[in-house]
């Protein structure tokens, strides 16, 4: 049995096989320092946001409906 002569796949070189393309690498590149300086942002605002939910507790401020009085 005689297989195809276009069955094999030489029309593409071996080094463009498994790298992503550079927009590809741009775009990862971006997604990744955006989620870093979202997560110093976070990081940053943490101990606020702690002090915040203390006061809330201690107030007695609480999420959700609450039967009336």
């Amino acid at each position: 049995m005689r297989r195809h002569p276009l069955s094999r796949n030489t029309h593409r070189p071996a080094r463009h096989r498994h790298r992503p393309c550079r927009a590809r690498r741009v775009l990862i590149g971006q997604m990744t320092a955006i989620g870093v300086l979202g997560l110093a942002m976070f990081l940053r605002e943490l101990p606020g946001l702690v002090r915040e939910i203390r006061i809330w507790r201690m107030v007695g401020f609480r999420s959700g409906s609450r039967r009336p009085r």
